[in-house]
């Protein structure tokens, strides 16, 4: 194996997992609360949106699916290639 793709490797395996954590914190934070908030852009530009499950149930499903499932999918998905490929 080469150092380029064990280096992927092992990047995989850490950021995979970082990935993986947070992606399952969001969706279980949004599912407790009923509501999910982000916000994003600086000083006096910054935006706050905010969802919940109660008054914006299809917004609210597509951040929980974008901000916390997609992440703990991928991750999870490089964290196992990761391992197959330091495994080998």
């Amino acid at each position: 194996m080469s150092m380029l793709r064990a280096g992927l490797a092992v990047a995989a395996l850490f950021i995979g997992a970082i990935a993986a954590l947070l992606g399952t914190i969001i969706v279980f934070s949004a599912l407790k609360t009923g509501s999910i908030q982000f916000s994003y852009g600086i000083g006096g530009g910054a935006v706050t949106e905010s969802a919940s499950r109660a008054t914006d149930a299809a917004q609210y499903w597509r951040l929980v699916a974008g901000l916390g499932l997609a992440p703990a999918i991928v991750g999870a998905l490089a964290v196992g290639w990761g391992w197959r490929t330091i495994n080998r």
